[in-house]
């Protein structure tokens, strides 16, 4: 085995990747500006020291045998690799340029990206920004965003990421009716609320209005955690809002402790493919020593 491998080389991965992709010798000498003869030649002697036969020969077709698959997958891969290593080389060195997409709710567009987004950019001139809000999960796997910037406590396995913090929850009523007041727990289900609606019912705030407010005193529902916020501080009821964002708004008042069974970790999630994007990387490492450096600030607990 280690004889085959000494004599295998990525060349020779070339040459199998090349016939695989253009199913005969001639496109594929074309490709390699390499002569007919002599690239069957090559894969005369590629197949000899495998000792495998990597296409079935077909009148002017070749066509992969399983083996000839599984390298020809292989390069792929390889090139793939070599391609992201020579984009970030060449990044780091000419400096990052180019366009991130990223995906995240309004709250935390509104809370945390803009001055994330704002600092990068003072370091970064040539890296533009595209911004989707919503609270559907966009699919990463199919290039819909590099990044997703969400509040969850269920990470899919086939993202990678970072947890930044976690969202603290409790309930916030309109300055002008709370100030210097305080709802009791025994008080919460007599009073008129504002909440969420069903698109966001994976969230913990939305389950627990459910269980615990009756639908009558539910006077107002939104699709996301801004409408839920304006909402509350135009005098619509109360509502569940995050710590970070209800307690930097004018017009909103927190009235009731944190609620300890109700919280979100905010992580930053890519699909393992675009981390090797230098840029990407660049950004993730930025944002998460940022929110490090913050985070007394923008969580509300010493590091």
């Amino acid at each position: 085995m280690q004889n085959i491998i000494n004599r295998f080389s990525w060349d020779d991965l070339k040459v199998v990747l090349a016939v695989g992709e253009h199913g005969n010798l001639s496109r594929a000498s074309e490709a390699l500006d390499m002569n007919h003869s002599t690239l069957f030649r090559r894969l005369g002697a590629i197949e000899s020291v495998l000792g495998l036969s990597l296409f079935l020969r077909r009148r002017s077709q070749y066509v992969p045998t399983v083996p000839g698959a599984e390298l020809i997958s292989l390069a792929h891969r390889v090139e793939d690799d070599v391609n992201g290593v020579l984009r970030s080389i060449t990044e780091e060195v000419r400096g990052f340029s180019g366009v991130i997409r990223i995906t995240t709710s309004d709250a935390l567009l509104y809370d945390y990206l803009v001055p994330l987004i704002a600092t990068f950019t003072d370091k970064n001139p040539k890296i533009s920004f595209v911004v989707s809000v919503g609270n559907e999960s966009a699919n990463l796997s199919e290039g819909q965003a590099d990044i997703a910037f969400r509040a969850t406590y269920n990470v899919p396995e086939h993202l990678s990421g970072r947890k930044v913090g976690s969202a603290t929850w409790a309930v916030y009523g309109s300055r002008t009716k709370w100030t210097g007041k305080h709802a009791e727990m025994a008080q919460l289900g007599e009073l008129e609320w504002s909440s969420f609606s069903h698109s966001l019912s994976k969230l913990k705030a939305f389950t627990w209005v459910e269980e615990n407010i009756a639908p009558e005193k539910v006077r107002f529902r939104g699709n996301s955690i801004l409408s839920v916020a304006a909402a509350v501080a135009g005098g619509i009821g109360v509502g569940l809002l995050p710590c970070m964002h209800g307690d930097e708004q004018e017009n909103l008042v927190r009235i009731s402790p944190v609620f300890a069974e109700i919280k979100e970790d905010l992580w930053f999630l890519a699909h393992p493919d675009v981390r090797k994007s230098a840029k990407v990387r660049e950004f993730m490492n930025h944002c998460i020593q940022y929110l490090t450096d913050e985070r007394e600030n923008i969580f509300g607990i010493v590091p």
